[in-house]
């Protein structure tokens, strides 16, 4: 036997990425990302292949314990540790590809952890990107807004040009021609 023969029982076999009836033909990539629906709702959506599912399996059965998958929302407020808002348990992770979530709190930033649950423990799988989470209420008519220089200057550019000859109440006096100074009749 060849050493190429041995290794090709432990190299994986290339997986064809499921069907989903939901949306089409999934990726073939493990990813999971965070939506904000509003301040008290978020959606996580993910994808898991079959190796990480393995993985996961693999995880539970070293520690004993059933494979139990779950979503978990994490807040950060500034430099603050980020803490748990949100856990959903997901009866199948691998056919189930979205969750909706509602948050306590609102305002922060949010991420979206994708793992196993295990008795006194949690091991992430997967985690989203920060994103930023609005706060309740309407936001402030009047105050300070924390811009950077380039929102600035790009806010400051956008009010001069709306003060121009052609402003209007709508957005078509911008288009209407110069005035020539002639009066229709």
């Amino acid at each position: 036997m060849s050493s190429s023969e041995r290794l090709a029982s432990a190299l994986p076999e290339t997986v064809v990425p499921p069907s989903s009836a939901l949306r089409g033909r999934r990726y073939g990539e493990d990813r999971v990302y965070l939506l904000v629906r509003d301040p008290r709702s978020v959606l996580a959506i993910w994808e898991l292949t079959p190796e990480l599912h393995a993985r996961a399996r693999v995880i539970a059965r070293d520690r004993k314990s059933a494979l139990r998958y779950q979503i978990r929302i994490e807040r950060r407020e500034g430099k603050s540790a980020p803490a748990v808002l949100a856990t959903a348990d997901i009866p199948d992770a691998l056919g189930g590809e979205r969750w909706y979530l509602g948050l306590p709190q609102s305002g922060g930033e949010c991420r979206a952890l994708l793992g196993v649950a295990l008795p006194g423990a949690f091991e992430t799988l997967l985690h989203s990107s920060w994103v930023p989470v609005p706060p309740d209420g309407p936001c402030a008519e009047e105050g300070a807004w924390d811009l950077t220089p380039e929102a600035r200057a790009w806010l400051l550019e956008r009010a001069r040009a709306g003060a121009g000859p052609y402003a209007g109440s709508s957005s078509a006096a911008r288009y209407r021609a110069p005035d020539s100074g002639k009066t229709r009749s």
